[in-house]
């Protein structure tokens, strides 16, 4: 090869790598620039530095309340909802949950209705229901309680009524019926490891995965006109052809991602990015991650807590922005990934218009 050949050539590839770098930079500049909603983010008080996060990135956080079986948990985390909502709307907005421990009285759903106006009073635009609902609970007959069981049906009506939108954790990733992984020590390791009761494989008297998946299918087609967000995509997230059959199926149903982006990683690039184009007015951003001045046990935060706190959830941001926003080359673990490069159109919806048009107010005095 003679010399101006390879002059040419070396020229060429230093130019496409400056092309690139500023193409991936130019992305990730329009991305920092547009206004974004954080659509599952745990609150456990107002703290300075959350607020300064989200002035940095130019977002806000919806707070989502759990724990319907603990009643002092669930009161805490509504608490505190509306202390920081109704002082921070800028920064805040939120989604409220309702007691499970009494609902074999026979005014329960009554109750609840009640307990949800109060909350939708106070500005909370959607409902969450967790996972203790088909893992957890169960009736006087000692079964499993389901989303479509029939107790729940006049709470859908009423959430549906007062033009609210239901957000679901059902079930776990479908490894929770799986062996666990075995670490180097030769021990069980990962999430259900330290959480067994989430754990149910060779557990033959648990729900099937498929048996918690069906009841929330059984719950969207039976009220079409109740907006629907199924968390941490759908609990689908292992395959986004399984999350398209749903969203071909049920025009009322949207996934959060919700932290689950890891598993968008492991799938085939081209596949996933097809995916979120083609339903890109039904997915909305969000990291899972919690922070405050307290703790998740409910003492006083620490320095070195905030520190990892802050460092949790902008190193989420940061490696997701990436992933959404540009092409570059990105490790994971023991290899790298390719970012999506989703054109601006499909981001803007993304981390904004699709939280908007899925839970109306949530952008209020943002």
């Amino acid at each position: 090869m003679n010399t101006h050949l390879k002059k040419s050539i070396i020229i060429l590839f230093i130019g496409l790598f400056i092309f690139c770098s500023s193409n991936s930079k130019e992305q990730l500049n329009y991305l920092n620039s547009i206004k974004k909603i954080d659509m599952h983010f745990h609150v456990i008080s107002d703290a300075p530095y959350l607020r300064e996060i989200m002035d940095e990135l130019n977002m806000k956080f919806f707070t989502i309340c759990t724990r319907g079986t603990n009643i002092d948990i669930m009161n805490f985390q509504i608490n505190t909802a509306k202390e920081i909502c109704k002082k921070y709307p800028r920064y805040y907005a939120w989604a409220t949950t309702f007691d499970l421990t009494r609902r074999n009285d026979p005014d329960w759903a009554d109750n609840v209705k009640r307990h949800l106006k109060d909350s939708f009073d106070y500005g909370a635009l959607a409902v969450k229901v967790w996972k203790e609902i088909g893992m957890e609970i169960k009736n006087l007959d000692g079964k499993y309680i389901h989303l479509d069981d029939p107790i729940f049906e006049p709470i859908f009506n009423y959430i549906e009524q007062e033009g609210k939108t239901l957000i679901a954790h059902m079930g776990e990733p479908i490894q929770a019926w799986m062996p666990l992984p075995i670490g180097p020590d030769g021990k069980p390791t990962g999430y259900w490891a330290n959480n067994p009761q989430w754990h149910f494989w060779d557990k033959p008297d648990k729900p099937s995965y498929n048996d918690i998946m069906a009841a929330r299918d059984h719950v969207l087609a039976d009220h079409p006109n109740l907006r629907f967000i199924g968390c941490h995509l759908g609990s689908l997230e292992f395959d986004v052809d399984e999350i398209a059959k749903r969203l071909d199926k049920y025009p009322n149903f949207a996934v959060g991602i919700d932290g689950r982006t890891r598993y968008f990683m492991w799938q085939a690039r081209g596949k996933v990015r097809e995916f979120i184009i083609k339903y890109q007015d039904r997915i909305m951003y969000g990291t899972d991650r919690s922070g405050g001045l307290i703790t998740r046990e409910g003492k006083e935060t620490t320095p070195r807590d905030i520190e990892s706190s802050i460092k949790s959830i902008m190193d989420r941001h940061e490696q997701f922005f990436q992933y959404y926003a540009t092409d570059d080359e990105m490790p994971l673990g023991n290899y790298t990934v390719k970012g999506l490069a989703l054109p601006e159109e499909v981001l803007n919806k993304i981390f904004y218009g699709n939280a908007v048009r899925w839970v109306p107010g949530v952008n209020n005095d943002f």
